[in-house]
């Protein structure tokens, strides 16, 4: 896969993960939540702006690469199981219930953090192994 093509899907991967964010908050903070569940919203974005401006840098810094992937696989595992909770039945104020109206922001951050973390691995540099050969 060609690096520009990587840059363009990564950038795509974070454009979704912030419209994933920005719509999950306001589908599931409720209008009156206490100020901290606007606060927890605000900073998970603030995180993920500031990785995003480091990796739009020139030259890309590696924190900013590394940030997205642990902010990526965290993100994941948290809406992974914010289905499996609504699945359960869970009574609960926030969190999905699993209508179509939870899924769908929830399922645009699977997508984009999957395509985030896979393009990582993809995008990884290979290592070669040598191996000695000996001639007696």
């Amino acid at each position: 896969m060609k690096p520009e093509l990587i840059f363009k899907l990564r950038v795509t991967a974070i454009i979704l993960i912030a419209v994933g964010y920005g719509w999950a908050g306001g589908h599931f903070i409720p209008s009156d939540s206490p100020a901290i569940a606007y606060l927890f919203q605000a900073v998970v974005i603030a995180i993920l702006l500031v990785l995003a401006l480091g990796f739009f840098s020139i030259p890309r810094p590696k924190w900013a690469l590394r940030g997205l992937t642990i902010f990526a696989a965290i993100s994941l595992v948290i809406n992974v199981a914010n289905i499996i909770k609504g699945a359960s039945g869970a009574e609960s104020s926030f969190g999905s219930h699993n209508t179509l109206a939870d899924l769908v922001p929830i399922g645009i951050l699977i997508v984009s953090e999957i395509l985030w973390l896979t393009l990582t691995i993809y995008a990884a540099p290979k290592t070669e192994v040598k191996t000695e050969t000996h001639n007696s």
